[in-house]
């Protein structure tokens, strides 16, 4: 990599991270206008492919923590206008090879066809900005952001206290702590 391309990179990186929670606050605020804009097709799509990578169980999963909406935001209102392309994209292509190897939609599927299909996905796209590592990555980040992840999974603490360094934890019944709301 040449030293001015490395700068170049270093400067996005740094002004990305400081314009980054101001554009997700602003876009969070009022998601309605750009739900309003997405189709219900490609909702229903993300939300069932969110609730497989995070499903219910003692804890509601991402479908009930509307992770399809906020990864719609994300992608609509926070992606750089050349990405946003490239993860529709990458959503309708997946929903083609699911139909292709299945016969049928991503939304139709099994519980074992959707767990296989994405095996499949993953093994395909081992690449950083691939579409299948967006998606997990803005389905986690959308479920523990969400008041559902934050507090019926993560063990939330409104006012944390002191440090209690010998606590006692039981490895089946303690959850990880978050500071989110």
């Amino acid at each position: 990599m040449q030293r001015r391309e490395a700068l170049k990179k270093t400067a996005l990186l740094i002004g990305s991270i400081a314009i980054a929670p101001e554009l997700l606050a602003r876009a969070l605020a009022n998601p309605a206008p750009t739900l309003a804009r997405m189709p219900a097709g490609r909702l229903a799509l993300l939300a069932e492919m969110a609730n497989t990578i995070l499903p219910d169980t003692d804890t509601p999963g991402a479908k009930a923590a509307k992770v399809q909406d906020y990864i719609a935001v994300i992608v609509e209102d926070c992606f750089p206008p050349e990405q946003k392309p490239l993860f529709w994209n990458g959503l309708e292509n997946a929903e083609k090879q699911c139909i292709a190897l299945n016969g049928k939609s991503f939304v139709d599927c099994s519980a074992a066809e959707r767990t296989t299909f994405f095996k499949i996905l993953e093994a395909e796209q081992k690449d950083g900005d691939s579409f299948w590592r967006q998606l997990k990555g803005l389905t986690i980040n959308g479920y523990f952001s969400s008041e559902i992840g934050a507090t019926q999974a993560l063990h939330y603490d409104p006012i944390p206290g002191g440090w209690v360094p010998d606590m006692m934890i039981d490895p089946n019944s303690t959850k990880a702590w978050t500071p989110v709301f």
